[in-house]
Formats: structure tokens, C-alpha cells, sequence
């Protein structure tokens, strides 16, 4: 299950960024999740769920956003959603496409509260 590697990656991840901005309790970490990526939503969420405790409350949330595949056709330009796989331009019948959204894993946002705020940012 490469779900729990990507989790634990993610959260070193977020663990870093957390430590060079001062620190604090992580409450929410956000993250975009393709359609194409290869990752099941559901085995990611319980990845997360077990493993977060290791370096963050039990309380920090995951925020999963599903993103469409879209891709763009080189003869004409077209931007299009990808459905039920079929990689074929609506606007024109070719198969000269490129994949512009929808194969990645990506961290969004983290959402920290801090016992001390600094003054003019938002915990």
C-alpha cells in the first residue's frame, strides 16, 4: 500500500514546514488528490488516521479534495475533462492530448494555532 509511504512523506513534510515557521498545533492539514494519481482516497484517509498521532494531535484533520483529470489537445487547443478514461479530444477526433491536471498529489494548506500569534496573521 504506496498510500501509507505518501502519508508518511506528507507528514515530514508538514512537520518541516511547521518547525521553520516557529511551530505551533497543526489542525488541519489540505491536500489535492487526482483522480489519476493512483491513490484511493480511502486507504490514504486511514494512513493518515493511523499514523498521524506520530507527530501530530490525534486531533489534526486531513482535508482530501478530489481533482478531475483535464487535459489540453495539441492540434487544437481545447481544454477537456477526462471521462471514463477516454483520452480523445471532444473538439476535434485525435488522441494528441497532454494531461494538465489530475495525476498529482499535492499539499495545500496547513492550518496551525499557536499559543502565541503574532500580531496581523491569522492562526
Amino acid at each position: 500500500m504506496h498510500e501509507r509511504s505518501l502519508v508518511q512523506r506528507l507528514l515530514q513534510q508538514v512537520q518541516q514546514i511547521v518547525a521553520e515557521d516557529g511551530g505551533g498545533q497543526v489542525t488541519e492539514i489540505r491536500v489535492q488528490v487526482g483522480d489519476l494519481s493512483g491513490v484511493e482516497p480511502l486507504l490514504f484517509q486511514a494512513a493518515f488516521e493511523e499514523m498521524v498521532s506520530d507527530l501530530f494531535s490525534s486531533e489534526c484533520q486531513l482535508a482530501l479534495d478530489i481533482v478531475p483529470v483535464m487535459a489540453v489537445c495539441h492540434a487544437c487547443g481545447q481544454q477537456f475533462e477526462i471521462v471514463d478514461f477516454q483520452f480523445q479530444c471532444p473538439a476535434c477526433p485525435t488522441g494528441a492530448v497532454q494531461v494538465i491536471q489530475g495525476d498529482e498529489v499535492k499539499l495545500i494548506s496547513i492550518n496551525v494555532s499557536s499559543d502565541n500569534p503574532v500580531e496581523g496573521v491569522a492562526s
